[in-house]
């Protein structure tokens, strides 16, 4: 007579704070997968993403919308599998956004107000930056009723220039980045934008944005920017010189790094942080060779 076997383990019965540790630390192609599993994990992956505790750091993806897709939701290209999934994401809709940076995880998009939002995708969690309002250089003007017309951009002495709301963004926003993760608190955005390229910046959770004026003479008009390990924000202009920003309060002290080292005005150059923590200037040289009609640019 043989003896009977042990009851199979019930994994759907796995206790919940077990089932978080074990699904928080897996990527999120197989979270995605371990949702389809039963509907306890299906509720616990879901959780994660929904109470923004999904953390683990990820390997890069491609993020795009499709028309398939809709307008809310977008397609995460996993570079791991190199299989693509869907993932719905929250309001303004995700079709109609600008994406003007990607930092920790997170993405800045800029909606069809000119409105800033900080966006985890694989999280679904959302975070409001201070209104475009609050930007030194912008002006919001209102027709008779009080509703918003457009908004008048200012440049240090010229006559404002009018955008529509949703014309804005395009010529405001140049780059956002971020000096943490928005989930664990403290987090700074820093933007460069027009006009001249210059520097502003927000606490999460904070009701404008500060500008931080340049010194007198020529604006720095910058390139790129990033922040070192110690917290401090590192800025590039069109020459090659490099500030370093001290952010306190609603202000910011600089101190020059690098000179202006380029004799003409370049918009290939880049900013990057090596895993020593190193700061890095990064130059793209490109030549262009010209062929019958056709022309070609290599890097």
């Amino acid at each position: 007579m043989e003896k009977p076997t042990a009851a199979a383990a019930d994994w759907s019965k796995l206790p919940s704070d077990v089932l978080t540790t074990v699904l928080g630390a897996l990527e999120f192609p197989d979270l995605f997968r371990a949702a389809a599993v039963c509907a306890a994990w299906r509720a616990t992956a879901r959780a994660l993403r929904r109470l923004g505790i999904y953390l683990r750091p990820q390997t890069p993806c491609l993020l795009y919308t499709t028309a398939a897709a809709g307008p809310n939701a977008a397609e995460l290209f996993s570079l791991a599998d190199k299989k693509a999934y869907r993932v719905r994401l929250p309001d303004p809709p995700i079709g109609e956004r600008n994406i003007v940076g990607s930092s920790h995880g997170w993405l800045v998009t800029a909606d069809a107000r000119s409105e800033l939002h900080l966006l985890n995708p694989t999280t679904g969690e959302q975070v409001a930056l201070p209104s475009v309002a609050t930007i030194e250089q912008v002006s919001p003007v209102f027709d008779r009723d009080g509703n918003l017309e457009r908004y008048d951009l200012s440049r240090h002495g010229d006559e404002p220039q009018p955008y529509g709301v949703d014309e804005l963004r395009g010529v405001l926003y140049l780059k956002v980045v971020l000096s943490g993760d928005p989930a664990l608190g403290d987090c700074t955005a820093v933007v460069i934008h027009n006009p001249y390229r210059c520097l502003s910046f927000a606490r999460v959770g904070d009701d404008k944005w500060h500008w931080i004026p340049s010194a007198p003479g020529e604006p720095p008009r910058y390139s790129d920017c990033i922040f070192a390990d110690d917290g401090a924000l590192y800025a590039m202009n069109l020459l090659g010189g490099i500030h370093c920003y001290a952010i306190e309060g609603s202000g910011a002290t600089c101190n020059m790094i690098f000179k202006d080292n380029s004799p003409f005005v370049a918009y290939n150059g880049y900013l990057s942080k090596a895993s020593s923590g190193s700061v890095l200037q990064i130059w793209r040289v490109a030549r262009e060779t010209t062929s019958g009609e056709q022309e070609e640019r290599h890097t």
